[in-house]
């Protein structure tokens, strides 16, 4: 097949699958998170318990339309636009090509991209950042590098841990795997790591810049793992600051549940202290201490606490769990968002019920993904040639960014993984079918 029919069927089918997509998700699906995280761009009450970054795209998107509309298609345009230079750049064959598309568009977990989550615009723009980090490292062109950087930039500022997922594509950004300059491997770290920095502190800043409410992040973990060892424990664990003086553990027991946090907190029962307002500087450190030591002391309870979070983060969530861990069609109203009409149409109801179908089962776990990017590092390992570059950095990308979860993930939200679960679909598809580089050759060839 010509290279131009080649191109041209990339970009036809990309620009279909985000026109389906479009068709199926207008205007954008609306959790509680979503129509918060709307709201703060519109009142300008900002907080800083959601990354700075999807109130900046709230905030663009006023500009267009005050709904949701203009931000899912902005995640369409990014995800697509970045899957059709994966599949153009890297050496294939036509139907291997076409097949990476095919296998994304399909793939359960890009069906989330119809929510306005800041999980799915991490998503969409580091998949972007990905293809423009093949195109710069096939092209030297500063436009891409640019680009990529950009995305990197605004996808760390998405989550509060989405710096994890960023640093692995940095490194790659910067050069530091191309053996054709080895001598200047150390400048290119230096280089990516000065990338790093910069960017936190961008966040940082604009974060501050922004943010009028400041809440404490980490008493909504800290407070829940207490009480999960307590109820494991059969002991009240929880330091007295921070639970009512009536409560016991028969009454965290009845609003403990492993597979969330914000049960616990939502019930008056429980009594234990609510996580997001402000707390005394003095009492969060004290939390802090409090819960290393019990941790140390009870690592037992600890780990079959988060060991049962894990089982449904990381696994197959079960049908008696609330479906809102994977989907949320919504929309969600909070205070005085303009209320979201949602036409029913047949794509909708279409994969409303296939997502209803399949919640329970492993094309919403995350471990067959994880498993299948796992194969292709181990694959590409055994080369230890350049063409294993890409598939091994957005790999160290997709575990980078689902480690940590072990303990910070506050809930079983297969959102949480997205990232992770998409970056191993292409990294396998890279080892795979793709035979990566020398980009520059064969980019120079086209």
């Amino acid at each position: 097949m010509h290279r131009r029919t080649v191109a041209a069927s990339v970009w036809l089918l990309c620009a279909a699958a985000a026109f389906v997509y479009a068709l199926a998700f207008y205007p954008g699906w609306l959790s509680f998170d979503s129509a918060y995280q709307w709201w703060q761009a519109r009142s300008g009450e900002v907080s800083n318990i959601n990354g700075i970054g999807i109130v900046l795209l709230w905030r663009v998107a006023l500009l267009l339309q005050d709904g949701p509309a203009p931000i899912l298609l902005l995640q369409l345009l990014l995800f697509w636009t970045g899957i059709a230079w994966i599949a153009l750049t890297l050496p294939a064959r036509p139907v291997f090509r076409l097949g990476l598309i095919a296998v994304l568009a399909l793939a359960p977990a890009s069906w989330l991209l119809a929510q306005i989550w800041s999980d799915t615009a991490l998503l969409a723009l580091l998949v972007f950042a990905t293809g423009a980090i093949l195109r710069y490292r096939a092209t030297d062109s500063r436009v891409f590098f640019a680009m990529a950087l950009f995305a990197l930039a605004l996808g760390t500022s998405q989550r509060h841990n989405g710096v994890f997922a960023a640093v692995p594509l940095l490194l790659w950004l910067s050069g530091v795997d191309d053996a054709a300059r080895r001598s200047a491997r150390w400048r290119r770290i230096a280089v990516a790591a000065s990338f790093t920095m910069l960017l936190l502190v961008g966040v940082q800043l604009t974060t501050r810049l922004l943010t009028r409410q400041w809440f404490p992040v980490l008493p909504s973990l800290t407070l829940w793992d207490l009480s999960g060892m307590s109820v494991h424990e059969n002991r009240m664990l929880l330091p007295d600051y921070a639970v009512a003086p009536q409560s016991s553990v028969a009454d965290l027991a009845s609003a403990y549940v492993p597979w969330s946090n914000t049960p616990l907190f939502a019930s008056p029962r429980a009594g234990v202290r609510y996580p997001f307002q402000p707390w005394p500087e003095e009492d969060q450190r004290h939390l802090t201490h409090d819960w290393l030591k019990t941790v140390a002391r009870h690592p037992g309870a600890y780990v079959a606490h988060r060991s049962a979070l894990l089982a449904d983060l990381f696994g197959t969530r079960a049908r008696e769990l609330p479906a809102e861990l994977t989907f949320v069609p919504g929309p969600v109203q909070y205070r005085d968002n303009p209320v979201v009409t949602i036409h029913d149409s047949a794509p909708r109801r279409l994969v409303l019920r296939a997502l209803d179908r399949l919640r329970d089962t492993v094309a919403f776990a995350a471990w067959p993904y994880l498993l299948i990017g796992a194969f292709a590092t181990l694959h590409a390992l055994r080369r230890r040639d350049s063409r294993s570059a890409p598939a091994l950095w957005l790999c160290a990308s997709a575990w980078a960014y689902a480690l940590p979860y072990a303990v910070l993930a506050p809930a079983a939200e297969f959102r949480y993984l997205l990232w992770s679960c998409i970056a191993s679909l292409i990294a396998a598809w890279i080892r795979i079918c793709g035979h990566a580089p020398d980009t520059r050759a064969a980019a120079v060839a086209r």
